[in-house]
């Protein structure tokens, strides 16, 4: 989306008001559960440092069920392994960090999140999940090619 200058990631934080962190407790780890959201410039990093084979085409359903919007949102992110975790998920921690490919969501995470403070207009997968929607994204058409390729 544009954001008059802004990154993805700044315009993610500015409106979630998350700012990045890096915790690993047990409450954090137990999140790599689900491979966290990138918004496409994350993945298309993530696919430029050679990971085409850890992701996939998927389906964001959640915001359907959270009403904030009518139908999936297409994108493409970090594959769920079959020991149940992401696939960037080894040891307690993720490969991405220190590579600096860490996805949005990941980035600003944390374990605070409980339902009673739970905005779904602010939360951060949705924030992330709206980035696939631009019609006009240079990073889902350069994404799309590699992905051809």
């Amino acid at each position: 989306m544009s954001h008059l200058g802004e990154t993805s990631l700044h315009y993610i934080m500015r409106k979630s008001g998350r700012k990045p962190i890096s915790c690993q407790c047990a409450k954090c780890q137990s999140q790599c559960h689900t491979p966290c959201l990138g918004t496409p410039e994350d993945i298309l990093k993530i696919l430029k440092a050679g990971y085409k084979d850890r992701v996939a085409a998927t389906q964001w359903l959640a915001g359907v069920i959270m009403g904030v919007c009518r139908e999936p949102v297409y994108m493409i992110q970090a594959i769920q392994e079959e020991n149940g975790y992401c696939t960037f998920f080894h040891d307690g921690k993720c490969e991405l960090h220190e590579l600096g490919l860490k996805p949005t969501e990941g980035k600003l995470s944390h374990h605070s999140i409980r339902v009673d403070n739970f905005n779904p207009k602010k939360s951060l997968s949705w924030l992330v999940a709206k980035e696939w929607l631009d019609p006009n994204s240079t990073a889902v058409a350069e994404i799309c090619k590699i992905l051809q390729e």
